[in-house]
């Protein structure tokens, strides 16, 4: 058996598992940006009790999170979306009917692999982006306040 008939045994698995990977990213991605929410809150309320180490390391934790899955989210959609496409294109070399139907229907189930990476990818980055921001704003307005 040659490397590219075990890839490609490989490749005939589809996009499932790509959906179940970005399914549960997306789960992790709305925890986090739940609790950062909550946390930010309760930081802002209580902001001059902290030790200046103390505040950063609150504010910046699970930041790498959302950034990793803003950053990787679309390319793993796109892998699904690939396998997707091999088995798609699979599925026409080996089907006794030739016709449109046989890809079509692949491929579109395919391209939903594309449309969850960029569900999970999209808020991720934006929710990073405000933490960030707000984090810059909190320590600026705590290194305000201890002078």
């Amino acid at each position: 058996m040659s490397i590219t008939e075990i890839v490609l045994k490989l490749a005939l698995i589809g996009g499932d598992p790509v959906l179940y990977i970005l399914l549960i990213m997306s789960i992790i991605n709305f925890a986090i940006i739940i609790e950062r929410f909550i946390t930010y809150k309760t930081i802002e309320k209580n902001l001059t009790k902290f030790k200046p180490l103390e505040l950063k390391i609150s504010l910046e934790k699970r930041l790498g999170i959302l950034a990793t899955f803003g950053n990787n989210a679309p390319f793993i959609g796109l892998f699904g979306t690939v396998l997707g496409i091999i088995k798609a294109f699979h599925s026409l070399s080996t089907s006794t009917e030739f016709g449109v139907r046989v890809v079509m229907a692949g491929i579109s189930e395919a391209l939903v692999a594309t449309a969850m990476g960029l569900f999970v990818a999209i808020p991720a980055v934006i929710a990073y982006n405000y933490f960030v921001r707000k984090a810059k704003f909190l320590m600026m307005v705590y290194e305000e306040s201890k002078k």
